[in-house]
């Protein structure tokens, strides 16, 4: 029974985001600004040493990380909502890139080019739902992350108990 702990903590996260999705979300937005800040603030550090284009680059990064980790912490509700704006369009762009991987499939012979497409054509149409309703998707996208968990949990211990591993 190894890493047991490990499933039940995901069902745990998982049963405290789809209670909590607002404060959840609130709560890893702040943890992602401490750790933008932090990781900024290590880079300006190592670019004040640095020399050339290398200080350049590791400058622009640092102040670029230091700028979001202060936008989380004192901004967080344009994080909220920015992240079903650029979540929905991730999620249309992966669905139109997948539209023709399918075809490409289709081209190169592959038997089930078909499932592809219908699984691409689905996505595209989650991209879609997601960009015509961004008030309440963050908390939805939290609560889906949060079934996700419950399930991945359940299902590796399920996993593990039926294999004794």
């Amino acid at each position: 029974m190894k890493n047991i702990l490990w499933d039940f903590l995901m069902i745990a996260i998982g049963v405290v985001l789809i209670l909590f999705p607002g404060t959840a979300m609130d709560f890893c937005i702040k943890i992602i600004g401490i750790l933008l800040l932090v990781a900024g603030a290590g880079g300006v550090i190592l670019g004040l040493k640095g020399q050339g284009a290398y200080r350049v680059y590791t400058m622009s990064g640092a102040v670029t990380a230091v700028v979001g980790g202060a936008v989380c912490l004192l901004q967080p509700q344009l994080i909220k909502t920015f992240l079903p704006l650029v979540m929905g369009i991730v999620i249309l762009a992966t669905g139109v890139l997948n539209i023709g991987n399918a075809f490409a499939a289709k081209r190169a012979g592959a038997a089930r080019w078909l499932v592809s497409l219908i699984l691409a054509l689905v996505t595209v149409v989650l991209g879609v739902i997601i960009l015509m309703n961004l008030n309440g998707t963050a908390d939805l996208l939290v609560t889906i992350i949060g079934i996700v968990f419950v399930y991945n949990g359940i299902s590796m211990l399920i996993m593990k108990i039926m294999n004794k591993v």
